[in-house]
């Protein structure tokens, strides 16, 4: 399966966000379609060999939409955002210049009952470029959704403002019904100012990626093949170039140092605030910063395969999915306005059929909402209570609610190094109950290091003769063992008839004698030795060399260093209430001894990749929500069987599917961050969710009843959507 994003153009609310969505899926080859209406994006999952991308594009023209390819440049397409937002406030401006004074008249109208001679027709004059010219946009929205056989918000702002527009039209003409022309401006003003509003909110929602983006300089200084140093243009940069980065610089592209020394800040890519040091032949990841010395680089990435480029993708292809909660909004959705155009509908009948009883319901009202007329007659005050019924109700806020909190908190992750894959992994880390952690590389650092040597011939000698053998090994602590030789300086020397048993040992021959390098049950097994005293190294691995003539020739300890913060880290997930379980390959002392050193409630030792594959499914059947914790690299079996599976410390490697989580640092307080970004943002949709049905609940029965002015009803509108997306962007201001 292959993924396609596309723009999505001329979408007003969630019901058109619903349309594309079902136009979409209808083509032949796509496998889902999920449309984000906040970032005006579809996400389009599709077999390759059944599918034609023109009909994407027939499709949602068809529907009624314009769709569109991705901007290749990410800076162009916030520009056009931007421009966007600038068209928006500039519209709603010019309305509101006309709308003011037309308010003004309305307001002595209404309550003085102060008339200017041909008020109806000056309403009529000044509500129409409002209605026609500046706000032009819904009307066309909506004739053009209902000649596709489809519906949206628009189409209740057209029939509100139009209906509105023509009582005074008909007013003017002799017709005994009040007029409410100036309250079709009045609406479509308020619709500007949401409009408006709501436009830089959602920018404002994905201000973090775009932050990110920002990160990559747009100039880099090349050294030419005779050595001269030319300023010039990011996009002209190729792979293999070189670059001069000076001190204070930010890394143009993905690179590999090949001159100097330097310490570079990954903050803005790790959330890690100290620097790292950097030498020949480390990776340099674009857009972060070079703190101290002149270094070169090689280019060894640009365009759309840098690390910065690859977190945008992964945001926004996790940004445009949804949280399974979403679903129920979504069916309430697909119903919305036809349902609201039928209560309209009924409203209006209702007040022709029982005039008396509703009058006489106003009459008591009025004494605590002074703008309920209840002498209108008949006519007027239906048209009045269904008019204000279409314009008050706001499937914006339903459709808003998930993407915009999503947005948001998927953004704030990425920029402390927390990047979640989908909108179902954050739905799911909020219920995690346990969280199993791999020990080497997790916990642990992934590389061992000798921490003691006991011999008893002399010391080189005895690291000679383990390094030499272990060097037939691709075992981790053969490896340790080597580069602890090599480090010092001490050579090797040849072995015959070498035998590898792997992840026990190694034996072979020098100068006709049989030495056995191994683990002490190895030892134990291969010389017979019984009760080698291991109480000096507990909780390390350890390397025993072994000759036939001499015995023992001595023991070499070797350990992971447990990372810094992992016992703050482990610490904080236990608060939460969440059991912590280590499942490890390693044997059982140095099991015991990492667990204790770091907290960890309970751990299992001596298991293989398929013995933790097993753990897991057993926690799972049991009820648990599991979270496993590793590499993302040895542990991609585990990662995959667990609910959330969470990666640490790939650094730039962030391509990885087996995870749902990925962690830029491997600082593991990365993982109870993820956990408590997962919750907040879920609490936000929650909120956003209750407040949009709670809203249209009590608003909609409100209107109908003729307790809320048109005006009234539709600033409430606008205002409940800009409340959704402003408490959405309150958790850019939530701590992890």
């Amino acid at each position: 399966m292959e993924k396609l994003i596309l723009k999505i153009e001329g979408m007003s609310c969630a019901s058109c966000a619903m349309n594309v969505e079902k136009a979409l899926k209808k083509v032949k080859g796509v496998k889902s379609a999920v449309v984000n209406l906040a970032s005006e994006k579809a996400l389009i999952t599709f077999d390759p060999q059944n599918f034609n991308e023109k009909d994407v594009f027939e499709a949602v023209e068809k529907a009624g939409y314009k769709a569109f390819y991705e901007k290749a440049n990410k800076r162009d397409e916030s520009d056009e955002f931007l421009e966007k937002v600038k068209k928006a406030k500039l519209k709603m401006i010019y309305a509101w210049a006309i709308t003011i004074p037309l308010s003004f008249i309305m307001f002595l109208h209404m309550f003085f009952n102060i008339e200017f001679k041909y008020h109806i027709l000056i309403n009529l004059i000044l509500s129409f470029p409002v209605i026609f010219i500046i706000g032009i946009d819904p009307i066309k929205s909506a004739i053009k959704a209902l000649i596709h056989k489809n519906t949206n918000m628009d189409v209740l702002i057209f029939f509100g403002v139009t209906s509105s527009y023509l009582t005074g039209v008909l007013n003017l003409l002799g017709q005994k019904i009040a007029d409410y022309s100036g309250v079709g401006a009045m609406i479509t003003s308020f619709y500007l100012i949401g409009q408006y509003l709501e436009n830089k909110a959602k920018g404002r929602a994905s201000e973090e990626i775009k932050k990110l983006l920002n990160l990559s300089p747009k100039k880099a200084n090349l050294v030419k093949q005779d050595g001269s140093i030319e300023t010039v243009d990011i996009d002209f940069v190729k792979v293999s170039d070189i670059l001069l980065v000076k001190p204070s610089e930010q890394i143009p592209t993905d690179s590999v140092i090949i001159e100097g020394t330097t310490s570079v800040d990954e903050s803005m890519i790790t959330g890690e605030s100290l620097p790292v040091t950097k030498s020949i032949n480390d990776k340099v990841i674009g857009g972060t910063i070079n703190q101290l010395g002149t270094i070169k680089v090689r280019v060894t990435q640009i365009g759309e395969s840098t690390v910065l480029s690859k977190i945008s993708k992964l945001v926004e292809d996790a940004q445009s999915t949804k949280v399974p909660v979403q679903a129920f909004a979504d069916r309430v959705i697909s119903i919305f306005v036809p349902s609201i155009i039928i209560i309209a509908i009924l409203t209006f009948i209702a007040w022709i059929l029982f005039p008396s009883d509703l009058h006489k319901l106003n009459f008591w009202v009025k004494n605590f909402l002074p703008w309920v007329n209840p002498n209108l007659n008949t006519i007027s005050a239906a048209l009045y209570a269904s008019i204000a019924t279409l314009v008050i109700a706001c499937p914006c806020a339903l459709g808003l609610a998930t993407p915009t909190a999503l947005m948001v908190g998927l953004g704030l992750g990425a920029s402390k190094g927390i990047l979640i894959r989908s909108g179902e992994a954050l739905e799911r880390a909020k219920d995690i109950d346990i969280v199993v952690f791999d020990k080497t590389g997790t916990i642990t650092d992934k590389e061992l290091y000798i921490t003691d040597i006991v011999s008893n011939i002399d010391r080189e000698e005895f690291i000679k003769i383990v390094a030499s053998l272990e060097s037939y090994s691709e075992h981790p602590i053969g490896i340790a063992i080597n580069k602890f030789a090599k480090d010092n300086n001490i050579s090797k020397i040849d072995f015959q008839s070498v035998k590898v048993v792997p992840g026990l040992g190694v034996e072979g021959y020098l100068n006709n004698k049989k030495i056995i390098v191994g683990s002490p049950k190895f030892i134990e097994k291969i010389a017979g030795i019984k009760d080698i005293d291991k109480s000096k190294f507990e909780g390390k691995t350890l390397a025993i060399a072994y000759e036939d003539e001499k015995g023992l020739l001595g023991i070499m300890a070797l350990s992971f260093k447990i990372k810094e913060n992992a016992r703050e880290a482990i610490d904080q997930i236990k608060k939460m209430g969440i059991k912590t379980i280590m499942l490890t390959g390693d044997n059982e002392e140095t099991a015991r001894y990492v667990a204790g050193q770091v907290g960890i409630d309970e751990y299992f030792a001596n298991l293989l990749p398929q013995d933790k594959i097993a753990h897991i499914k057993r926690l799972q059947e049991k009820g648990h929500v599991v979270a496993m914790v590793g590499d993302g690299i040895n542990d991609a079996p585990s990662l995959k069987q667990s609910d959330v599976g969470i990666s640490i410390g790939t650094g730039t490697d962030i391509a990885k599917e087996a995870s749902n989580i990925t962690l830029m640092s491997d600082d593991l307080i990365s993982v109870a961050k993820s956990i408590k970004l997962s919750i907040a943002t879920f609490k936000k949709i929650k909120q956003n969710l209750f407040w949009a049905f709670f809203y249209n609940i009590i608003a909609i029965p409100f209107a109908a009843l003729g307790m809320l002015h048109p005006v009234i009803a539709e600033a409430a509108m606008a205002t409940s959507s800009v409340f959704v997306v402003t408490n959405s962007l309150r958790l850019r201001n939530f701590k992890i």
